[in-house]
């Protein structure tokens, strides 16, 4: 009863034997039914944009324009990062790019401080840098 229906699958060779490719699988050679190519499989393995130091509500929704006379700071964009080399380069062009993408912003304060954050394996030192505009 089974190979009566194999035989009559369109997958097979008129031998009635499954064709199969050198990497294990059916050969390429073989049409699906109805002419069409098969969808290829959605990817396993996704990536996400990642923007650090950037979260939707902040800016966007300042009720208050800075002011660039050099004076009276109304505004605060928080940085922060591990206490390592690496992180601090990231820092610094998280920066450069948030002031690059702002240029109506005049900084008007910087402060940093070192401040404990909850990580993977527990609490790990971080530095907070806050820039007042």
């Amino acid at each position: 009863m089974l190979h009566t229906r194999l035989l009559r699958s369109p997958l097979l060779s008129p031998d009635g034997a499954l064709p199969v490719s050198a990497g294990g699988g059916l050969s390429p050679s073989i049409k699906p039914i109805g002419g069409l190519p098969p969808e290829p499989p959605p990817p396993k393995i996704q990536s996400f944009e990642q923007k650090l130091g950037i979260r939707k509500g902040g800016e966007e929704i300042w009720k208050r324009t800075p002011s660039a006379t050099g004076q009276g700071a109304c505004h605060v964009k928080t940085f922060h990062c591990k206490l390592s080399d690496d992180a601090f380069g990231f820092l610094d062009t998280q920066v450069n790019e948030w002031l690059d993408a702002h240029p109506a912003y005049e900084v008007k304060l910087v402060t940093t401080s070192i401040g404990e954050f909850q990580g993977k394996v527990g609490k790990e030192p971080h530095l907070i840098m806050q820039i007042w505009v």
